[in-house]
């Protein structure tokens, strides 16, 4: 009964979202735009011989790009939405509702999260087919690159609740999730594959939870290689799992707080 409760959540957000559509395909636009802007970038880099740099070619660059791009930018806001409700007190009213706070907002952001990955991914394929053509991916790896993903957007979405509920104590959700942005644009490896970076700072950077988000995914996607499955699929459920622990407790915390305060 639980489950159905959360699944009808999901439905209303999705509903809610098709009827603003064009906001999502705007902002999809953008981050086509982007794309385009990358692609001239790489194209100057990689110059006229396009050879390899560090395993990668242009065309396998930019399409990790695509992917990184839409796992990042499709949740939005949580972040500064958490935050804001804490700050205001809004979230008081969530208290004595029949579903987990966390929980409802799993259900309503993710089928948003869904909606806006597909429309962004899409968009982001055309520009680098237009201008690069197409990525060769085997059909029988690709459940296994979807199940990588919806676990990074998970992951995302319980780091970026984690610092909305810090909220509570940092009192700024605008300069949290600026932060947290350019860790996951660096650290995280959306820009770029990690593989680029000093050696040390590769080892650091693909040992963090961010790496799993952005660029252990997208690995997947455009290098697939069987020997990295199993690695990455458990290193992102530990990290989802140390994540809802961690969430718990501060949310717990947190609800103990308010109530102290008389929200």
């Amino acid at each position: 009964m639980t489950l159905t409760k959360y699944i009808e959540i999901s439905k209303i957000s999705v509903y809610n979202s098709l009827a603003y559509l064009l906001d999502f395909f705007s902002g999809s636009l953008f981050i086509g735009l982007i794309i385009f802007v990358f692609i001239q970038l790489w194209n100057v880099v990689y110059g006229p011989s396009a050879g390899l740099i560090e395993g990668y070619t242009i065309n396998m660059m930019v399409w990790y790009l695509v992917l990184t791009e839409a796992i990042v930018t499709s949740p939005g806001k949580i972040l500064e939405e958490i935050g804001d409700e804490i700050k205001t007190g809004n979230i008081a009213q969530n208290l004595n509702k029949p579903y987990n706070y966390v929980g409802f907002k799993y259900a309503s952001s993710m089928a948003r999260t869904l909606l806006r990955f597909l429309i962004t991914f899409g968009v982001g394929s055309l520009v680098a087919y237009v201008f690069l053509g197409g990525l060769e991916v085997k059909f029988l790896t690709l459940p296994i690159i979807l199940v990588s993903v919806f676990l990074a957007l998970t992951l995302h979405f319980l780091i970026m609740v984690l610092l909305g509920i810090l909220v509570f104590w940092l009192e700024d959700a605008s300069a949290t999730y600026f932060i947290y942005q350019k860790i996951v644009f660096v650290l995280g490896g959306m820009l770029m594959p990690l593989e680029i970076f000093p050696t040390w700072l590769e080892k650091i950077s693909a040992a963090l939870p961010f790496s799993y988000i952005a660029y252990h995914p997208a690995k997947l996607f455009v290098n697939f290689q069987w020997s990295n499955v199993s690695e990455v699929l458990l290193k992102q459920l530990m990290w989802i799992m140390i994540m809802i622990v961690i969430v718990t407790i501060v949310y717990q915390i947190c609800i103990r707080k308010i109530s102290l305060n008389g929200g």
